[in-house]
């Protein structure tokens, strides 16, 4: 199995693409008819309070990129709700400690701990898929500040509108 396919403006901003101007616009078209409607973006019914205000976070936070889509409201459900998880986990993490004590008496790692890396693993995939974590984040910065010397460089040879 050959490597995911990548959005053609990863490759644009990035500038590590060598196609020509047609076979660039020819993708962007043929990769704008098949992207899916982001219009709603409206968490499932299934997500309880706590994560729906996770989930309009991280929405406030994506908006400006169209990144988000209708066919990712499950991943980031599943991101949010872990989130929300991940935090109850941490909070009694915190609370009674990284060892409580069995009913035998015995010690042992507390089951909270355990859980909390459950839901950092489930929140980590997530936020990959998702464009969320920093990786993603120092990329877009990176092609971002390589298009703004570009323009800077532009302006500079051919002044201002």
């Amino acid at each position: 199995m050959g490597r995911r396919a990548r959005p053609v403006e990863l490759y644009v901003l990035n500038g590590k693409h060598k196609r020509g101007k047609r076979e660039i616009a020819a993708r962007q078209q043929a990769e704008a008819s098949v992207r899916p409607a982001s219009a709603k973006l409206r968490p499932p019914k299934w997500l309880d309070k706590p994560a729906r205000k996770e989930w309009r976070r991280v929405v406030r936070l994506m908006a400006g990129l169209g990144i988000l889509t209708d066919a990712d409201v499950n991943t980031l459900a599943v991101y949010c709700d872990a989130a929300v998880r991940y935090a109850e986990a941490a909070q009694r993490v915190r609370e009674e400690g990284l060892i409580v004590t069995k009913p035998s008496g015995e010690p042992m790692q507390n089951p909270a701990a355990l859980a909390a890396e459950r839901y950092w693993r489930i929140m980590a995939k997530a936020a990959a898929a998702l464009g969320l974590d920093p990786s993603a984040r120092a990329a877009l910065a990176k092609a971002k500040a390589q298009q703004q010397q570009k323009q800077d460089r532009f302006e500079e040879m051919f002044g201002t509108g």
